[in-house]
Parts: C-alpha cells; sequence; structure tokens
C-alpha cells in the first residue's frame, strides 16, 4: 500500500529546501502553489489522496507534523486579508486514521495570518501580504497569540486597534 511507502520527513525536507511555509512548533504549514514548484510533490500527493479515498477533494494549504501525521486544509480564498479555515483533512499515517471536520457552519473558525510564508516568494499576493503583517505588527496585533486563532477573538483584536477584518483603519 501506498501508505507504507509516502515518506512524511521526505516531503517535509523538500518543502522545507524551498526556504518558505510557516513554521510553529511541529507543525509545517504550505500553500498548494509551493506545493506546485517542488518536483514531483504534486504527484505524491496527489497518489497519497486517492490512496487515502479522501472525500473533499479541494484542498490550498498542507499542514506536516513531526508524527507521520498530514493534514489537507482548505482556506477561503487567499485574496481574503485573513481567510478562515472551512474544512481540514487529517491523516495519521502510522495508525491509518482519516478525521474530516468542517468549519464551515462553525460561528469562530480558525483563520490564517501570516499567510505570506505559505506561499512561493515570488507569488503575487506575498508583497501586501507581508506589508499588511509588518504593519500589524507594529499596532500590536500579534501580541498574546493564544487569542487571536479564531476569527472572534482576531475581530476583538481588530476593534480593539480600531480596525476592519481586512486591517484596514476603521473610518
Amino acid at each position: 500500500m501506498y501508505l507504507e511507502s509516502i515518506n512524511l520527513a521526505d516531503v517535509y525536507a523538500r518543502l522545507r529546501s524551498t526556504g518558505r511555509g510557516k513554521h510553529i512548533g511541529p507543525f509545517s504549514y504550505y500553500h498548494e502553489s509551493l506545493v506546485d514548484i517542488v518536483p514531483h510533490l504534486s504527484d505524491d500527493l496527489t497518489t497519497l489522496r486517492r490512496s487515502l479515498r479522501l472525500q473533499d477533494t479541494t484542498f490550498n494549504v498542507i499542514k506536516l507534523d513531526s508524527h507521520q501525521r498530514i493534514s489537507f486544509l482548505r482556506y477561503q480564498p487567499f485574496e481574503i486579508a485573513f481567510p478562515a479555515l472551512l474544512a481540514a483533512e487529517s491523516c495519521d499515517l502510522k495508525r491509518g486514521t482519516i478525521r474530516l471536520i468542517n468549519f464551515v457552519d462553525r460561528p469562530n473558525p480558525p483563520v490564517l495570518h501570516r499567510k505570506e510564508l505559505l506561499l512561493p516568494a515570488r507569488h503575487p499576493l506575498v508583497p501586501k501580504a507581508t506589508n499588511l503583517t509588518r504593519r500589524l505588527e507594529r499596532l500590536g496585533a500579534f501580541r498574546e497569540i493564544n487569542t487571536i486563532g479564531t476569527r472572534k477573538g482576531w475581530q476583538r483584536r481588530l476593534a480593539d486597534l480600531h480596525l476592519d477584518e481586512s486591517g484596514c483603519p476603521l473610518t
């Protein structure tokens, strides 16, 4: 079976070699457009998804961790300043388990910050997203990060800074 032959450490090393990605503890996040520029990686992940018979056919971020787990995440379009997580398919390759979580109807889904880190360096969204992150860092938006990981927490932080959901000043 393909599950036994996939080496997530190799997948991680290939993605890490791009110099991109968002790394938080044992977790690393990569946008699909970054996956597409690593030779053969898209094919390997397509084969893995088929062998797992995953339900959701769309994703735009993959999440890897150090415990032989990979998650295929579907966020709102990256054109949105802080996209919310819509769905996640988490696969534990050691145990052979898959968990599908739908966030669409949840009032307080996780939101993505610093999305520019997940994208290839030359992606057209990187300059604008980087500028937004830097501006919000200067304003203190990313302090106490444990309170801003969800939509409601992020909205409260932005409101405290008199900013709208896209990080722009309220008029």
